[in-house]
C-alpha cells in the first residue's frame, strides 16, 4: 500500500471508551448513513469506520446492503472488497474507481487523527437522473430540523454520484457547454420537489412535435437544487421540534402570557381606578352634567369595566397568532434559504469550478482559449432571494470588481461582459426570477448595495411577475412584518411588479403606448422605480408581466379573472382568485403557475434556456411572438425614467 497507517492494527477496539462515548460515536455514524446519499463519498467514509469496529455490546446486530453495520474487519483490503461487493459497480463508476485499500487507510487515518469531521465536510449531495443523462439534482445536506432525517431522492429515479468531481468528469466527457440550475421557493418539501422537477425535466427533454428539437440538448445540463424547505402545518420536523423542546415552548408561552396578562391587568386597573371615577367626577360639574346625562357615558364606562375580561382574552390571542406564524413555516424557510441554501449552493459552484480546473490541468495540451461553460440561474419565489444571496457570496468569493475598474453600462459589450465570470470555467448568462419574494426596496440606493456588483455579473435578467399573486401581496407582508427594516420592504415585493401602459412623452415616438413598471398597494398603484432607486438595475430587467395570464383547462396559469385592473376591480380580482386558488389549487396556482407546462410563460422559459448565443433583438422578437395577448413584455433598454411626482392614485 502507498499510504502509511498512523494506527497499529485492525480491527479497531472500543476499549478505553465509556459507554456514553461509544453510544455517541455510534449515533453520529449511523446518522450520517441515514442522511447521506448511498455510495457517495461521505457515506462511504462513514461505512469504512463502521466496518473497522466490531459490533458494540449494547447494540443489536444489523445489516446494510448485505454487510453488517459494524464488521470488525481485520484489513483495509477486506473492507474495500466488502464494500465493492455490496453494490453493482457499473452504477457507481467513481465509487468503483476510488475505493481501494489506500482510500480506506486515508479515511481511518483521519478518524484516528480526529480529523473525520473535516474529511466528510461537504454541504451538498449530487444525483444523476437515471433516465435523462443530462439532468441532475443537487441537494443541500441541511435537514429541516435536527430532530428528523432528510428525505433522500427516490433511488429508482436518481443515482447518487460519488461527489462533485464525478459531475465535473461527466461534464468534461460530454463536452457540456451550458448549465441551467433551477431552484424552488417557500413550502416545497423534498418529496414534492423531486416529483415536480422530474416532470419539468421530462417536458424540457420532450422533442417538439413539429421541429423534433429538444429544449435540453445533450450538451445542456439541467440541474435542480433543493434546499431544506418544509410543508406548513403538517411538517414532521415542526411537531418534532415541539415534542423535543417542551421546556423552550413553555418558556415562550410563559413570557408571552405574562406580557399579555400584565398589559390586560394594567388596562383594567386604569379603567376601574382612574377612567371611571374621573368620568363620574366630571359628571357632577353643572356645565357637564346635562351632557353626561344625555350621553349616558358613565353607564357605558361601567359596562366596559364589567366586560373587561375580554381584554386579557384578546391579548391571549397573541399566543395563537405567534404559534400560527411558526406553523406556517414562512420564517423558518426564509432563514434556511438565506443561511443554509445559499451558502451550500455557492459551495457547489466553487467546488465544481475547482473540479473542472483539476481536470483541465490534466489535459495535454491545455487549451489557452478554453471555452467557459454558460450558466443560467432560475429561481421561483423565495428561491429568487436565495439566488441573489448566492450571487452575493460568489461576488465576494471571486471579487466584486475582479476585472479592474468597471465600465459604464453603455460601454459594456453584452456578449463579452467582463463581470460575468465565476471562477475559471463558469460564466453567468441569464438570471430568471419568477415571482421573486424579494423586497422592492432591495433595488434602491442605500439598501443592499452589494447586490449591484453581484447582479451585474449576469448578462441578462428576466423578471416574471404578477400583480395578482396574492401569496406575495398579502401573506408575505404578514410574514415579513416583524423582520424587514421598513414597512415598504415588508409590503412591496418585486414579484408583484406589473407593467402599466403609459402615453409616450418624448416627441417622435408615435401614439403607441409604452409600459412602465408599477406596483399596486391595495387599490392604487405607485411607480416601482422611484428617484431613490438603483436605476441601472431596474433598467437591466427584462419584464414579463404575467398578471392576466390564463392557462388551459388543465393548467390555469396564475390568473382566473379576466377583469382589467382599476379602482373598482382591484380587490374583487384578489378575492375571486383567492377563492378559486383555495377551492382548486391544482387548476389555478397564483404563485407558481409560471412553470405549468401548458402556459405561455413556460414556452417563454423553454426558449430562454436555448437563447444563450442569440442577439438581444432576436430574443426580444421571439418573446413577442410567444407571449400572446395576456403577457406584457418590456425588454431591457435605456428607457427614460419619468420625472419625480407624487405617487399616482390610479392602478
Amino acid at each position: 500500500m502507498g499510504v502509511q497507517r498512523i494506527f497499529d492494527s485492525l480491527p479497531f477496539s472500543w476499549d478505553g471508551k465509556t459507554p456514553e462515548m461509544i453510544l455517541s460515536d455510534c449515533r453520529w455514524l449511523e446518522s450520517i448513513i441515514r442522511n447521506a446519499a448511498p455510495f457517495s463519498d461521505w457515506w462511504t467514509r462513514a461505512r469504512i469506520v463502521q466496518l473497522a469496529y466490531p459490533n458494540p455490546a449494547m447494540t443489536q446486530h444489523k445489516e446494510l446492503y448485505g454487510l453488517p453495520i459494524y464488521g470488525g474487519f481485520s484489513s483495509e483490503t477486506e473492507i474495500a472488497e466488502a464494500l465493492r461487493r455490496s453494490t453493482d459497480l457499473k452504477q457507481y463508476p467513481e465509487f468503483a474507481r476510488q475505493l481501494d485499500a489506500d482510500y480506506v487507510t486515508k479515511i481511518l487515518n483521519c478518524w484516528k487523527a480526529k480529523q473525520f469531521t473535516q474529511a466528510i465536510g461537504r454541504n451538498f449531495d449530487v444525483y444523476a437522473h437515471r433516465e435523462f443523462d443530462n439532468v441532475f439534482l443537487v441537494v443541500s445536506t441541511a435537514p429541516v430540523s435536527l430532530e428528523v432525517d432528510r428525505v433522500l431522492p427516490p433511488s429508482d429515479r436518481f443515482r447518487p454520484l460519488f461527489n462533485v468531481s464525478e459531475l465535473a468528469r461527466i461534464m468534461r466527457d460530454r463536452q457540456a457547454q451550458r448549465l441551467t440550475l433551477r431552484t424552488h421557493g417557500y413550502s416545497n418539501p423534498a418529496k414534492g420537489f423531486y416529483q415536480s422537477f422530474s416532470r419539468e425535466a421530462a417536458a424540457l427533454r420532450h422533442p417538439d412535435p413539429i421541429t423534433t428539437a429538444r429544449t435540453l440538448d445533450d450538451n445542456h445540463f439541467y440541474i435542480g437544487y433543493h434546499w431544506p424547505s418544509e410543508q406548513p402545518i403538517t411538517s414532521p420536523g415542526l411537531w418534532q421540534d415541539y415534542r423535543h423542546n417542551l421546556g423552550i415552548l413553555l418558556k415562550f408561552l410563559l413570557v408571552l402570557s405574562g406580557l399579555a396578562g400584565i398589559v390586560g391587568t394594567l388596562l383594567y386597573a386604569f379603567l376601574q381606578l382612574i377612567a371611571v371615577p374621573l368620568l363620574k367626577l366630571l359628571g357632577l360639574l353643572p356645565g357637564i352634567a346635562q351632557l353626561w346625562q344625555w350621553s349616558n357615558l358613565p353607564a357605558t364606562a361601567e359596562i366596559a369595566v364589567r366586560w373587561n375580561w375580554i381584554v386579557p382574552t384578546v391579548f391571549m390571542m397573541w399566543l395563537l397568532a405567534f404559534l400560527l406564524l411558526r406553523i406556517v413555516v414562512y420564517q423558518r424557510d426564509r432563514y434556511r434559504a438565506i443561511h443554509y441554501g445559499a451558502p451550500d449552493l455557492a459551495e457547489f459552484f466553487w467546488r465544481l469550478d475547482k473540479a473542472l480546473d483539476v481536470l483541465a490541468t490534466q489535459e495535454q495540451p491545455v487549451s489557452p482559449q478554453r471555452q467557459k461553460m454558460s450558466v443560467n440561474l432560475v429561481g421561483h419565489s423565495m428561491g429568487g432571494l436565495l439566488l441573489v444571496n448566492v450571487l452575493r457570496i460568489l461576488a465576494d468569493r471571486y471579487g466584486k470588481d475582479d476585472q479592474g475598474t468597471l465600465k459604464p453600462d453603455s460601454e459594456l459589450d453584452p456578449h463579452n461582459n467582463l463581470t460575468d465570470e465565476i471562477g475559471e470555467h463558469l460564466q453567468l448568462d441569464k438570471l430568471i426570477l419568477a415571482s421573486p419574494d424579494i423586497p422592492l426596496e432591495f433595488l434602491r440606493e442605500g439598501r443592499n448595495n452589494y447586490v449591484r456588483s453581484a447582479m451585474r455579473r449576469c448578462r441578462r435578467i428576466y423578471l416574471m411577475s404578477s400583480d395578482r399573486d396574492i401569496v406575495l401581496r398579502y401573506l408575505s407582508t404578514v410574514g415579513n412584518w416583524f423582520t424587514e427594516p421598513s414597512m415598504q420592504m415588508a409590503g412591496l415585493r418585486l414579484g408583484n411588479v406589473y407593467l402599466k401602459p403609459t402615453k409616450p412623452t418624448a416627441q417622435g415616438q408615435g401614439d403607441e403606448p409604452l409600459y412602465r413598471p408599477y406596483v399596486r398597494i391595495m387599490i392604487h398603484s405607485e411607480r416601482a422605480v422611484q428617484p431613490t432607486s438603483s436605476y441601472e438595475l431596474f433598467r437591466k430587467f427584462n419584464y414579463l408581466d404575467c398578471s392576466e395570464m390564463r392557462g388551459s383547462k388543465s393548467d390555469g396559469g396564475v390568473n382566473w379573472v379576466s377583469l382589467s385592473l382599476n379602482h373598482l376591480t382591484a380587490l374583487p380580482i384578489d378575492l375571486l382568485n383567492t377563492l378559486v386558488f383555495l377551492i382548486n389549487p391544482g387548476y389555478l396556482d397564483v404563485h407558481g403557475g409560471y412553470f405549468q407546462t401548458r402556459t405561455r410563460s413556460f414556452e417563454i422559459f423553454k426558449f430562454l434556456l436555448t437563447a444563450n448565443f442569440l442577439a438581444d433583438e432576436v430574443v426580444n422578437a421571439k418573446i413577442e411572438e410567444l407571449k400572446g395577448k395576456h403577457i406584457h413584455f418590456l425588454p431591457s433598454q435605456p428607457w427614460v425614467m419619468p420625472p419625480p411626482t407624487q405617487p399616482t392614485r390610479t392602478p
